[in-house]
């Protein structure tokens, strides 16, 4: 390989202090793992191989390190022919954090950029955030090539684009953007692309934690503005409805925006099924959320302020089951909702093998304890009981932390004015939905699936 160490020897510096194998070295100084190994010389200078021990592939460092492998040209000549980067001490040390290995000479000042790493990922499997019913039963991983191919191997078209994108001034994150060339909003694409170019960050760990940063009014910030989800076959079809994808290298979630106020209430399921059942189930989930946000507050003002509205054998029900409770309507069902909040928080972050017997225990002990000690009443741990169920419906997580907030400013409403107050504060949650746009969609829209646009 004359030409591609005839490359090595163009770049010879006078100082040797700035060569690039003297550079590197004090860069990865205190790294244990950093590896500068001598391969052969050629004109009677070294020529090294510089990599990390812990990213690069052995079975791949064994041709080129390995002196029974042949000559160096010999273990060189697999990647004549290729395209090789150039990199100087900046670029190469990316390199070297990314898992490749430099290839540079005593005395010179670049270097050339070899594909030995070695990718550190766990194999497919089914989605743990999402219950597959019916559709394919693999999810993403931590692997973002592997993650952009599962897209374009259920999108088949080259109207399918995806750019990169680097995030990060210390991690230099990878980031896919892909999108329908035929169905996005331009409009729409320019706001994310100019969102991610704008970011002045050290780094981004985390998909959640990338929505954050490119979503810049902090006033509205409590409904997401974008569905996580480690499904491809929602990717597609979200993609198909000109929705906008972004893949995080070492992130196994897929960040699918613009998200409007109902996409977070449709499962992917319900295109397969028969189009009556799936009315049915959405239905059921808006229910569910209106149910999740009011009847703790209709236990208040029914039962404390407006009295007269119940039937009477209802008053006297409600007043046979409270009596004995020391506490005000407001202050006990407050703490049976705190109470479910800490027993639904316990069980998602335990261990599974102990949050099943906490859940067993919060909910059916300490409930059954909490009535006959007269702290609430029994009409009240049925209705938190209905509650609680109800935000277990909805699709996605980040909606239903929200609604677990949102209750309780509703029963804060009913206890200062009934009725009246709870429909107040759903007066005012329907106006700030209207004033909330997911980068220049509308909240209260719908995503429509036509062409040359997303909204």
């Amino acid at each position: 390989m004359p030409a591609l160490l005839a490359s090595l020897h163009k770049w010879t510096v006078d100082e040797p202090a700035r060569s690039l194998n003297k550079e590197l070295a004090l860069l990865f100084a205190d790294a244990h793992d950093y590896i500068c190994v001598k391969i052969g010389e050629d004109g009677g200078r070294e020529v090294c191989l510089c990599y990390l021990s812990t990213l690069a592939s052995p079975a791949k460092l064994r041709f080129v390190v390995s002196e029974e492998a042949g000559t160096l040209e010999s273990r060189l000549s697999q990647y004549e022919g290729t395209a090789l980067q150039e990199a100087q001490a900046d670029s190469a040390e990316h390199a070297i954090c990314l898992g490749m290995a430099v290839l540079c000479m005593e005395g010179s000042s670049h270097g050339l950029v070899l594909n030995l790493h070695k990718v550190q990922q766990r194999s497919l499997s089914s989605p743990f955030t999402e219950n597959v019913l019916q559709g394919p039963l693999y999810a993403f991983n931590e692997n973002l090539e592997v993650n952009t191919a599962l897209v374009r191997q259920r999108f088949r078209s080259s109207k399918l684009k995806c750019l990169i994108s680097d995030i990060g001034t210390a991690t230099r994150t990878k980031a896919a953007i892909m999108y329908a060339e035929d169905k996005v909003n331009p409009d729409c694409l320019q706001r994310v692309q100019d969102a991610l170019d704008g970011l002045d960050v050290q780094s981004v760990q985390d998909t959640g934690e990338l929505l954050r940063l490119i979503d810049t009014k902090r006033w509205a910030r409590l409904f997401p503005k974008a569905i996580l989800t480690e499904r491809p076959d929602r990717v597609s079809n979200d993609l198909l409805r000109g929705k906008i994808v972004i893949l995080l290298d070492g992130m196994p979630f897929a960040l699918l925006l613009p998200a409007v106020y109902t996409d977070f209430w449709h499962s992917p399921e319900d295109s397969y099924v028969n189009p009556f059942v799936s009315v049915f189930l959405n239905a059921l989930r808006f229910l569910a959320m209106f149910c999740n946000l009011t009847l703790p507050a209709l236990y208040i003002a029914l039962t404390s302020i407006n009295v007269d509205v119940n039937r009477l054998e209802i008053s006297l029900a409600a007043a046979a089951s409270r009596e004995g409770v020391p506490y005000p309507v407001f202050i006990e069902t407050m703490l049976m909702l705190i109470i479910i909040d800490f027993i639904t928080e316990a069980g998602t972050r335990l261990p599974k093998a102990i949050s099943a017997t906490v859940t067993m225990v919060g909910g059916v002990v300490l409930g059954q304890a909490i009535i006959q000690a007269n702290i609430v009443s029994n009409l009240l741990v049925i209705i938190v009981a209905a509650t609680a169920i109800t935000n277990f419906i909805v699709i996605d997580y980040q909606m239903g932390l929200v609604h677990r907030i949102l209750k309780y400013f509703v029963c804060i409403g009913a206890s200062v004015a009934g009725l009246l107050g709870i429909v107040f504060c759903l007066v005012c949650l329907v106006f700030y939905l209207s004033c909330l746009e997911s980068f220049g969609t509308p909240y209260l829209t719908t995503m429509l699936k036509k062409k040359g646009g997303g909204a």
